[in-house]
């Protein structure tokens, strides 16, 4: 009798880690394909051959421009197939190259044609700078072969609180909205784009750049996904009063400036996976907001809470320090 029950004893325990194992067998396949299956290469896109009839055409009214030159064609930045190596993006550590020939505090403004477009590149920053000293060389680079108007402003969190990527945002296109600029892009530090024919420029209604990643095989990891780079027009990021001050720490707030989109009547537009690829620069990561899909809920019950209506009092609690350099204009924020 008791070989028996010892026996039974055996074959329940097998039995049991039989299923232990069958069943993280399980989520992690279940986990392997959501990614597969949530995320696609061909998500629903705008063709290249449309987007110069939906570009927002609309510069900065302090733009100088000249009757005796052309209008800028953008054309044969959108027939461009080159495209950069993520590997070519990652060794390109250095300001040897980089001719600073018509850069004014961060902005350029091409000298043989008119351009249609005057686009603020907002980048959110806080202990970065090895990552800036690639960003800021590289972008020049690239966005002075698109003959647009555009100016670089790196908006820096100055204290040690949690980073606040809402604040920097909201502040920055304040300061970007304030000198003239009808067009915002949003910008991670530690993103680059790869294609030449990804024009930084509006849309009629918000384009996340970004949608393909060499971090997640360029993929679109999920359909509802803004944040990395996102262009947005000034008057729409005012209707959707901008981004929520409440998270802070990583993650959340582009989920919910999505939400914000959407409540507003807007959509998110995309280009031609071809592109929108994006690498990625090496960083430590960042801790994650324990308190993110609270506040998510919360902001859902109550739409438009922390944005830019309530960024004046922030601003006179802390008002932002504002430095221009040949590279790019400074905004100092303390949260």
């Amino acid at each position: 009798m008791a070989a028996r029950a010892k026996a039974a004893a055996l074959v329940s325990r097998a039995m049991r880690l039989r299923f232990s194992v069958c069943l993280g067998g399980s989520i992690l396949l279940l986990t392997f394909l959501h990614f597969f299956l949530c995320s696609s290469y061909n998500y629903p896109y705008m063709s290249r051959a449309f987007v110069l009839d939906d570009l927002y055409k609309k510069v900065n009214p302090q733009l100088e421009l000249s009757k005796s030159k052309p209008q800028c064609d953008y054309s044969r930045v959108l027939a461009s197939r080159k495209s950069f190596s993520g590997w070519e993006v990652h060794t390109f550590q250095n300001y040897n190259d980089l001719s600073l020939d018509g850069l004014v505090n961060g902005s350029f403004a091409p000298a043989h044609c008119n351009p249609l477009v005057s686009v603020a590149v907002i980048v959110s920053y806080r202990s970065r700078e090895e990552q800036r000293n690639i960003f800021l060389p590289y972008m020049h680079n690239f966005l002075r072969k698109q003959n647009i108007h555009y100016k670089i402003y790196i908006v820096e969190q100055e204290d040690e609180k949690p980073f606040n990527k809402g604040l920097l945002y909201n502040t920055g296109a304040q300061q970007a909205m304030a000198d003239g600029f009808p067009c915002l892009v949003l910008h991670d530090v530690d993103l680059l784009p790869l294609d030449a024919a990804n024009l930084y420029a509006c849309l009629s209604q918000p384009r996340h750049m970004s949608a393909s990643l060499d971090k997640f095989r360029f993929l679109l990891t999920y359909d509802t996904l803004v944040g990395g780079a996102l262009a947005i027009r000034a008057d729409q990021y005012v209707q959707v009063n901008g981004f929520s001050h409440r998270f802070e720490g990583w993650g959340g707030e582009d989920d919910d400036f999505y939400n914000k989109i959407k409540d507003n009547g807007l959509r998110v537009l995309r280009l031609e996976p071809e592109l929108t690829h994006y690498t990625m620069l090496e960083h430590a990561p960042e801790a994650p907001n324990a308190a993110r899909f609270r506040v998510l809920r919360e902001n859902r019950r109550r739409v438009g809470l922390g944005g830019l209506d309530g960024l004046d009092e922030l601003r006179q609690r802390a008002r932002p320090r504002l430095r221009t350099y040949r590279l790019f204009t400074l905004v100092g924020v303390r949260s």
